[in-house]
């Protein structure tokens, strides 16, 4: 879907909250494991927000917005990115896919009208992290990573979520980058700045 086409169907569901509208549109769309992808992420979400005394009606929330944008097409993204003048780099150019995140925000902002800068930054950075990352934006980087279908990476993960973020982090994005670097992939910066952060924080 575009992105214009989008806003006006969202529009068109008027007082609808902002769950319900995303389910309906995931139905429209047959996009039923990204509604499932969502959910999970959110709920995951949730309950680690819950565990660290954070705001878990929002966790919950950006959980189902931190992928909305990949009900847009990808042919659109680089448009996108040009038209809202949001920068991107040539490793994100050339793995189209990594700027989801970014149009998910997109979405969330100009679409359903998300005024929550810590719900913005959590969804712009649930794929990278970065470093300095607040606690809301660890727990919504985690528990989209918790859905993945790596049994040795949602072990590392579950091993230490609920003891410490940093180091659950830390794990986290070392697991990725090893297996991005085994398939000879790119490694966007802000993946590498986070990681070099989160070592300093948990070996150091």
């Amino acid at each position: 879907m575009k992105f214009d086409s989008l806003k006006e169907r969202v529009a068109s569901f008027q007082d609808a909250a902002t769950v319900e509208i995303i389910e309906m549109l995931c139905n429209e769309l047959d996009a039923d494991d990204l509604y499932d992808h969502m959910e999970h992420v959110a709920n995951l979400a949730g309950e680690l927000a819950q565990h660290y005394r954070l705001n878990v009606e929002e966790a919950f929330l950006t959980g189902f917005l931190h992928d909305v944008g990949r009900l847009i097409d990808q042919e659109e993204y680089l448009e996108l990115m040009e038209r809202f003048n949001m920068p991107f780099d040539e490793n994100e150019e050339k793995v189209i896919d990594v700027l989801h995140g970014k149009v998910s925000y997109l979405v969330a902002k100009e679409i359903f009208n998300i005024s929550s800068e810590h719900i913005h930054n959590a969804i712009l950075y649930h794929t990278t992290l970065r470093k300095s990352a607040t606690d809301f934006e660890k727990i919504m980087f985690l528990a989209d990573k918790m859905t993945w279908t790596y049994d040795d990476l949602v072990f590392a993960i579950e091993e230490t979520v609920l003891q410490n973020l940093n180091v659950a982090c830390y794990n986290s994005l070392e697991w990725i980058i090893n297996h991005v670097e085994k398939r000879q992939g790119l490694l966007l910066d802000r993946t590498k700045e986070a990681y070099q952060y989160f070592k300093g924080m948990v070996l150091l």
